[in-house]
């Protein structure tokens, strides 16, 4: 089958992992993929031969649509993948100009924000609670569908470790991700205050909040133990830290959790939608509602070391099991497959 994978942003991050996931997979499957992007998309060089398209009128961008057509018409399309919104109204146009042939349209939901993709051949959504949403908004059972993201193993530990915090002079922790205020980064600067000075935080990632950050990291005169990396390799970002903390006040699902897991990390996890759909509080990682607990979360599980090493271990274990490209491989494989029927 021609497949073509199509995303409009201007930005790293999890929706544009997952699509560039989602082009080597699909190849892997035996698929002729067509990956169409934004022209200024960042990571368009991960790409082989991507199209390019100009969308500078957002959703409703004549422009946008036409060379979008002219792709699926040109390539022989016969199934078109869309991330997120945007993507899914612009190709929705784009498909209706193409009398001749039907294509298939799969609306990927990366957010709970899913209207857009209604209506859509296959709707897949990346947790429970957002595939939900779109049987309450009327997409048939039939065509929706939960599809967890996935995360590559081939570099992962072999083993989980053996952690011992207890002794630590400096205790590092870390967050990842692109600077956002959703991302609830603010969060953990301001419990670092209530740590004490051994307790060193590293941010890794840029975006629009990062001047806010460092405003709040000098008014509360933490500069010399917050430390911004700026975006960095992920497994030499994990294995400089001790601890992982996942603070976001809203996240569908959250790959950076999945790298901390396969990489051995104990984890302290705001109790959202995302990270509930991987973990299991007190058995993979320790979940907060309130971001005031996360002080008595690290101090807890630099106390106890059986449990810092049962969650290491078992969070380990969950990621081999519940989210490999294996298991995504399988799934993308029934997807096509109910098109091809």
């Amino acid at each position: 089958m021609k497949i073509a994978n199509l995303i409009v942003t201007s930005q790293n991050g999890g929706a544009e992992q997952v699509f560039l996931d989602y082009t080597r997979l699909l190849k892997k499957l035996g698929h002729e993929v067509v990956p169409i992007v934004k022209h200024d998309a960042p990571y368009a060089n991960q790409l082989s031969r991507p199209k390019k398209i100009s969308n500078k009128f957002g959703y409703y961008d004549f422009f946008a649509i036409k060379e979008i057509t002219k792709i699926l018409r040109e390539e022989n399309i016969d199934a078109i993948f869309t991330h997120a919104g945007k993507a899914t109204v612009l190709a929705r146009k784009a498909v209706a100009k193409i009398k001749n042939k039907k294509i298939f349209l799969i609306a990927i939901n990366h957010s709970a924000n899913v209207k857009r993709s209604i209506g859509a051949d296959i709707v897949l959504s990346v947790n429970r609670e957002i595939f939900y949403s779109t049987i309450d908004r009327g997409q048939p059972e039939d065509r929706s569908f939960v599809m967890h993201n996935a995360v590559d193993l081939s570099d992962a530990i072999e083993v989980a470790p053996q952690v011992n915090l207890a002794q630590k002079e400096k205790i590092i922790l870390g967050v990842i991700g692109r600077l956002d205020p959703t991302k609830g980064f603010s969060h953990v600067i301001r419990a670092l205050k209530n740590l004490d000075e051994k307790f060193i935080l590293k941010i890794a990632g840029s975006g629009p909040f990062d001047n806010e950050l460092k405003k709040i990291t000098k008014e509360l005169n933490l500069e010399n133990r917050v430390e911004f990396l700026g975006w960095v390799e992920k497994k030499s970002f994990f294995k400089s830290i001790d601890i992982f903390i996942f603070p976001s006040d809203e996240e569908p699902f959250g790959l950076v959790l999945l790298e901390a897991m396969k990489y051995g990390k104990p984890t302290i996890v705001r109790n959202v939608d995302g990270p509930r759909e991987i973990i299991r509080d007190e058995i993979d990682a320790l979940m907060f509602s309130d971001p005031s607990q996360i002080p008595e979360l690290v101090t807890k599980l630099v106390r106890d070391e059986k449990l810092l090493n049962k969650l290491v271990e078992n969070s380990f274990e969950r990621v081999k099991e519940k989210f490999t490209f294996k298991n995504l491989e399988k799934r993308l494989t029934e997807i096509v497959g109910k098109i091809i029927h």
